[in-house]
């Protein structure tokens, strides 16, 4: 029976973009399903961040394995604060697991060098690891059609010491099953803490709007895409304008604001920065039409987006790209509003017709938290992964 879980990341925790959110949740789950659950971040943690070095939230423990001075040099910070963290996660994952043996760990990274460090050492350690994967490897992300074969050799060997994956999509499996090797795979496609939504519902607002929420990485999400569709339909609808919340790199942010000046929408579309990780229910279901954009990529082929089941438990009407393979789990006009990518006048129509069919929008959103509730919550879909696990291990 599985009693205690660890999880080794890059990225921030407890609070963060979608990778953290999708953490928390695997973790709250176990912790639900009477686990023990221990995460620990590599990444070197900045000095003046909110959150502590260590903590607990939700039952869920984590730890920073290093704290970075701001001040340093970037030599400083690749020659000694890098293996520093590196080190010291070791360290921690050792003394632990001597406290109480783990039953295994999961990897939440795919970056061969890190893969080449910390497998080997796990294994002699006597842990055995499992590989949780929601995106194709880090040159795909990037847009790239393929990954270097520097990275096919790395995956091959560290492969030869990892029992099992935890996929997003069939597409990531096929992908390493064929590339690597195949291993036994459990596919989760999302999952969410639904226990965030408890009590929330619809609050008046001064104004109201559309709400796409992410992070604005418009090789991932094409927001200038939603904007283009929202000015062929905010004539006609002037008292809804469309709020954007995420934190854009310093490039991605400046095509928005131009696409935003091209089509004269400053007083109507607004970049409101990031958001609370607490304030995301209530600023979800306080929304007219929750919106997302994926372009047609073979990133996009990969992923499943994260923010989808938190817009399903909102109650709010969502417009979604049916891209990759987002129509397995819901269905145009049923429990989401499906479109096809890069076609801002499709989505435009999508649009008109929520706000003219307030009723009908309702009953779809409906539709959808209950698939939320049945699908994506985090106690069942982790019992499901536990009973994987306890038939895998």
């Amino acid at each position: 029976m599985i009693n205690k879980i660890g999880i080794l990341c890059t990225y921030s925790f407890p609070e963060g973009m979608a990778p953290t959110i999708r953490i928390l949740s695997y973790g709250q789950g176990l912790v639900d399903n009477g686990c023990k659950v221990e995460v620990v971040v590599f990444q070197p943690k900045v000095v003046d961040d909110a959150y502590s070095l260590s903590g607990c939230i939700g039952g869920v423990k984590y730890t920073y394995a290093h704290k970075r001075d701001t001040n340093k040099s970037k030599l400083y910070k690749l020659f000694v604060d890098r293996p520093k963290s590196l080190l010291n996660a070791i360290k921690k994952i050792r003394n632990s697991h001597k406290e109480e043996k783990f039953d295994c760990i999961l990897l939440s990274f795919d970056h061969p060098t890190y893969l080449l460090f910390f497998v080997p050492v796990l294994r002699i350690m006597g842990i055995k690891i499992g590989f949780i994967g929601d995106e194709f490897p880090e040159p795909i992300r990037r847009l790239k059609s393929a990954i270097p074969f520097s990275y096919k050799l790395a995956y091959k060997f560290v492969y030869q010491f990892i029992l099992f994956r935890v996929l997003m999509t069939e597409a990531l499996q096929r992908f390493y099953d064929e590339l690597v090797c195949e291993k036994p795979t459990y596919i989760l496609c999302s999952i969410l803490n639904t226990a965030r939504f408890d009590g929330i519902v619809k609050q008046k607002v001064s104004r109201k709007y559309m709400c796409y929420m992410g992070n604005m990485m418009l090789a991932k999400d094409n927001v200038d895409n939603i904007i283009r569709a929202f000015k062929r339909v905010c004539d006609d609808f002037s008292d809804v304008d469309l709020y954007l919340y995420g934190t854009p790199n310093d490039k991605d942010k400046s095509i928005v604001e131009g696409v935003i000046a091209e089509l004269g929408l400053g007083n109507r579309v607004f970049i409101k920065g990031r958001i609370d990780y607490n304030l995301v229910p209530q600023t979800l279901a306080n929304a007219e039409i929750l919106v997302t954009s994926q372009p047609v990529t073979k990133r996009a082929v990969g992923g499943f987006p994260t923010k989808l089941a938190e817009y399903m438990m909102s109650h709010t009407p969502a417009i979604v790209t049916n891209v990759g393979e987002i129509h397995y789990y819901v269905q145009d006009n049923n429990t989401v509003y499906l479109v096809e990518p890069c076609d801002d006048v499709a989505y435009a129509e999508k649009m008109r017709y929520i706000l003219s069919h307030p009723q009908e929008a309702k009953e779809v959103a409906g539709r959808a938290y209950n698939y939320a509730i049945a699908n994506f919550g985090s106690k069942e879909v982790t019992k499901k992964l536990i009973d994987f696990l306890d038939n895998t291990l």
